[in-house]
C-alpha cells in the first residue's frame, strides 16, 4: 500500500517571509514544496495560498504567481533571451536584459557567440551549472512571482560564481514568500523560520541559533554538510 510522505505537517508563512526547509534526504522536503504549485495535491488536509485552497485557484493563476527553480534546470534549445522569457513571453529586451543583470548572467552571457541570441543546446548542455542556475534566477525576476520555490536550488554552482549567485538569491527573495531547500548554510542561516522534517514529520522548527541548542536533528544535518560547525552539546542534564 502506498504510505504517506508527509504526516501532520501544519507551518504558516506570512507574505514576504523566508522559510527554510531542512532534513536529511528522504525527509519530505521536496514534496512539502510541490504541494504549494500542485505539483500534485494532498491526500488529507489543505495548502493554502492568500487564505485560498490551492485547489480551487486554477492552475495557471496559481503557477503564474508561482517561481520554481530546482537543482535540474530545463531549458529549451532556443535562445538565452527565450529560455530568459519563457514566463514571460512578450517581454521587451530591456527588461531582460535587467533580469539577466539581477541575476549576475548579464557578463557570461554577452561573451556568448550571439549574447542574448545564442541559441543553447537541448536541456542548456553547452552551459555550465552556475549559468544555467543563473539563467533560471534571470526567469524569476522576470516572472516577478509573489512565491519563490529554491528546491537546491544552488547545488550544480561551481565555487568561482557561488558569490555571485548568493548574491542573487538574496536579491531576489526580497519581498517574495520563499521556500529554501538547501544544505547550504550560507542560505539557511537567514531564513526567518527554519523547519526540520524527519520522515515526514515537523520535528523542530525555530531560527538557526535556537535550533542548533535545542534540535539533535538539526545538528546532525549540519554536522555531516558543513565541517565549520561545532559539534553537537550533550542534552543538559536536570538541575
Amino acid at each position: 500500500a502506498d504510505r504517506p510522505l508527509l504526516h501532520g505537517v501544519s507551518l504558516r508563512a506570512a507574505a514576504g517571509q523566508t522559510i527554510a526547509i531542512v532534513g536529511q534526504t528522504g525527509s519530505g522536503k521536496s514534496s512539502l514544496a510541490q504541494l504549494v504549485n500542485r505539483s500534485y495535491d494532498a491526500s488529507a488536509g489543505r495548502v493554502l495560498v492568500d487564505g485560498v485552497d490551492v485547489r480551487d485557484w486554477s492552475l495557471d493563476a496559481l503557477r503564474s504567481q508561482i517561481g520554481k527553480i530546482e537543482q535540474d534546470i530545463f531549458l529549451f534549445s532556443r535562445t538565452i533571451a527565450e529560455n530568459i522569457a519563457f514566463g514571460k513571453p512578450q517581454a521587451p529586451r530591456a527588461e531582460i536584459e535587467q533580469a539577466a543583470r539581477d541575476a549576475q548572467a548579464h557578463d557570461f552571457i554577452c561573451e556568448q557567440k550571439d549574447g542574448y541570441d545564442t541559441v543553447v543546446g537541448e536541456r542548456g548542455v553547452t552551459l555550465s551549472g552556475g549559468q544555467r542556475q543563473r539563467i533560471a534566477l534571470a526567469r524569476a525576476f522576470l516572472s516577478n512571482p509573489r512565491i519563490l520555490i529554491l528546491d537546491d536550488a544552488t547545488s550544480a554552482i561551481d565555487s568561482a560564481t557561488e558569490d555571485d549567485i548568493q548574491r542573487a538569491l538574496r536579491r531576489v527573495q526580497r519581498g517574495r514568500t520563499t521556500i529554501l531547500i538547501t544544505h547550504r548554510l550560507a542560505q539557511i542561516r537567514w531564513a526567518d523560520t527554519i523547519v526540520v522534517l524527519d520522515k515526514g514529520r515537523v520535528v523542530a522548527a525555530g531560527g538557526h541559533a535556537e535550533l542548533l541548542r535545542s534540535s539533535v536533528h538539526y545538528r546532525r544535518i549540519f554536522s555531516r554538510f558543513d565541517a565549520a560547525l561545532p559539534p553537537a552539546e550533550p542534552a543538559l542534564a536536570a538541575a
